[in-house]
């Protein structure tokens, strides 16, 4: 199991929580391009941008790693049952926006 290696890796080698964040950060950008092609980047999408906004400030490159899974999320095709990206905002009131 690769979490498992990853794990030994950083107990055996003594790394510190950089590398083990480096790892962690690496399991993620591969769950999230596998979720992605799979046929459900919206999903992978809304996670990545979630994990970028806790990375962005205190760990950019680990933030930048995972913007670099946003931009490879971007071009895969939408989810079938996808709304349309640019599609009108709907209204409550039943009246013109």
């Amino acid at each position: 199991m690769i979490s498992e290696k990853m794990s030994d890796h950083v107990r055996e080698n003594g790394d510190g929580p950089d590398d083990a964040l480096a790892a962690t950060t690496d399991v993620l950008v591969r769950t999230l391009r596998a979720l992605g092609k799979s046929g459900r980047p919206d999903e992978a999408s809304r996670l990545a941008a979630k994990a970028y906004i806790a990375l962005r400030d205190g760990r950019p490159r680990e933030a930048d790693r995972i913007n670099g899974v946003m931009h490879f999320l971007a071009k895969l095709p939408p989810e079938p049952d996808a709304p349309p990206i640019h599609a009108p905002a709907a209204t409550t009131s039943g009246g013109t926006p």
